[in-house]
């Protein structure tokens, strides 16, 4: 299954991340990528992430919460064409 990825470094380390992948299907994944500064940092270069689905692939529990992760994508992708890092 193919995604397209936004993401955003934060404002308060050299390198973590905020990842949001939109599946073609919908669904919906979130990746946060702790700076390597930070003292919770366990070595994985992957984060961790949690995945919120559409209705037709087994979701629909979390419908607002969807929305607002959509939002959140296309408002990563203006902030990067506004600011790109």
């Amino acid at each position: 299954m193919r995604a397209r990825i936004a993401s955003r470094e934060e404002d308060m380390s050299p390198d973590g991340k905020l990842e949001i992948l939109m599946q073609d299907d919908g669904d919906v994944i979130v990746n946060v990528k702790p700076s390597r500064e930070d003292p919770h940092y366990r070595g994985s270069p992957f984060g961790v992430s949690v995945e919120f689905c559409s209705v037709g692939s087994g979701g629909g529990r979390s419908i607002h919460t969807l929305k607002a992760l959509r939002d959140l994508f296309s408002a990563i992708e203006k902030d990067n064409a506004e600011n790109p890092q």
